[in-house]
C-alpha cells in the first residue's frame, strides 16, 4: 500500500503546483519550498521540530523553548507544511533554522533527513508521513509526537494505513493528549504512548502573561462599551452572530476574527453587517474608535487580544469543530 501512498503524495504535489498558478496560498507552498536550501548539518548536534500550521506551532512551542534553554549547544531546526505557520514565524528567532517540510516522497525526506541528520525529532499532534517515518526510524533516530489526540474515524486506523501505522509503532514515544487517544492507540497494539496532557494549557499561560501592545486595538477598544470578541469564525458562526448583532452591539463593539483570511471571508462578513460601521484591522483609519465593528484581518494576534474582551465567542462549532478555548479561559474571560 505504500506504493499507492507514494502516487497519491506524487499526485498531490502535481495538483498544488497546477493551483499554484491560481491560488496564492498555494503559489506560497509551492515557491517556498523551491527557494529554499537545505542546509548541511552533519557535523553539529540536531533538535527537529515538525509543526503542519501555526496552531501546532503554539502546542510545541514550550517544548521547544524548554528544549533551547536545557540543549544550548544543539542546533534547533524547525519545518512546517502550510504556509499560514511558516510565514508568520520564518522571520522569528524560535530556531536556528525555519524551512518549509520537504513534499513526503522518498528522494525528498530521505534528502532532507541526511542533512539536517537530527538526533531527536518531534512531530507536533498527528502530522504523519510515512516516508519521513521510514527513514527516521531506519536510521535509528529518537522520534517522539506530542499532543496526540485522535478519534476512531481517522485514517490512521484504517486497515488500508497498515504500513503507517506499523511504523508509528516503531518511534521512540507518542504522548496523547488525553486517556481515550492512549486507551484507543492501546486498542491498536501501540506500546509506546503514554498521557502528557496538552502543551496548549502552558502556552496559552505564557501569552496570557506576557506584554502586549497594539495600537490598533487599544483605539478600538477605547470608550464605555465593552469588547465582544468573535474568534476563528466560520460563515456559519457568522451567521449566527449577525443574527444577534442588535442586541450585542447595544452594550459592545465586537471583534471578528475569521479562522481564513481571504477576500471571500471578508466579503462575506462585511455583507452581513452591511448596516454597520465595519473597520478593517489592516487599514487603521481615522474612524476606527467609532466602528461599531473591527474585522482582524492578520494572524498571530488573536490569542493576545483576548486579553481586551469581555465576552468571547469561539468558532467552528458548526463543522470542524471548537478552536481553541483554552486561549480565552486563560484571561478568565466568559
Amino acid at each position: 500500500m505504500h506504493f499507492l501512498y507514494n502516487l497519491a503524495i506524487g499526485l498531490y504535489y502535481f495538483l498544488i503546483n497546477i493551483f499554484s498558478f491560481f491560488n496564492l496560498k498555494a503559489k506560497k507552498w509551492v515557491n517556498g519550498r523551491a527557494k529554499q536550501t537545505i542546509p548541511n548539518l552533519k557535523n553539529k548536534k540536531v533538535v527537529w521540530m515538525h509543526c503542519s500550521s501555526l496552531g501546532e506551532y503554539e502546542q510545541g512551542k514550550p517544548l521547544l523553548d524548554k528544549l533551547k534553554e536545557e540543549f544550548n549547544n544543539y542546533t534547533f531546526v524547525l519545518t512546517f507544511f502550510s504556509p499560514s505557520g511558516f510565514e508568520r514565524i520564518k522571520s522569528k528567532n524560535d530556531a536556528d533554522y525555519i524551512l518549509y517540510l520537504p513534499i513526503d516522497l522518498p528522494s525528498k525526506s530521505k534528502e532532507f533527513i541526511n542533512k539536517i541528520n537530527p538526533s531527536l525529532a518531534i512531530f507536533v499532534k498527528y502530522d504523519f508521513w510515512y516516508n519521513y517515518l521510514k527513514v527516521l526510524n531506519n536510521k535509528k533516530i529518537n522520534t517522539i509526537f506530542i499532543s496526540v489526540i485522535l478519534e476512531n474515524k481517522h485514517r490512521l486506523f484504517n486497515p488500508a494505513n497498515r504500513f503507517l501505522t506499523n511504523e508509528l509503532k516503531k518511534v521512540t514515544k507518542i504522548f496523547t493528549q488525553d486517556i481515550q487517544t492512549f486507551d484507543l492507540l492501546n486498542k491498536h497494539g501501540f506500546s509506546n504512548i503514554e498521557i502528557a496532557g496538552d502543551t496548549r494549557i502552558e502556552r496559552a499561560i505564557e501569552i496570557s502573561k506576557s506584554k502586549f501592545t497594539d495600537q490598533v486595538i487599544e483605539t478600538y477598544t477605547q470608550g464605555n462599551k465593552k469588547i465582544f470578541i468573535a474568534g476563528s469564525t466560520w460563515k456559519k458562526d457568522i451567521d449566527l452572530i449577525s443574527k444577534s448583532k442588535n442586541q450585542i452591539l447595544k452594550n459592545h463593539k465586537i471583534i471578528i476574527a475569521p479562522h481564513e483570511i481571504s477576500k471571500n471571508q471578508i466579503n462575506y462578513i462585511t455583507e452581513k453587517f452591511h448596516d454597520n460601521t465595519i473597520s478593517l484591522y489592516s487599514e487603521n483609519d481615522k474612524n476606527l474608535i467609532k466602528s461599531e465593528i473591527l474585522i482582524l484581518d492578520t494572524i498571530g494576534i488573536l490569542s493576545k487580544i483576548y486579553r481586551f474582551a469581555h465576552l468571547v465567542y469561539i468558532g467552528g462549532g458548526f463543522g470542524t469543530g471548537i478552536h481553541n478555548t483554552l486561549e480565552p479561559s486563560a484571561y478568565l474571560v466568559p
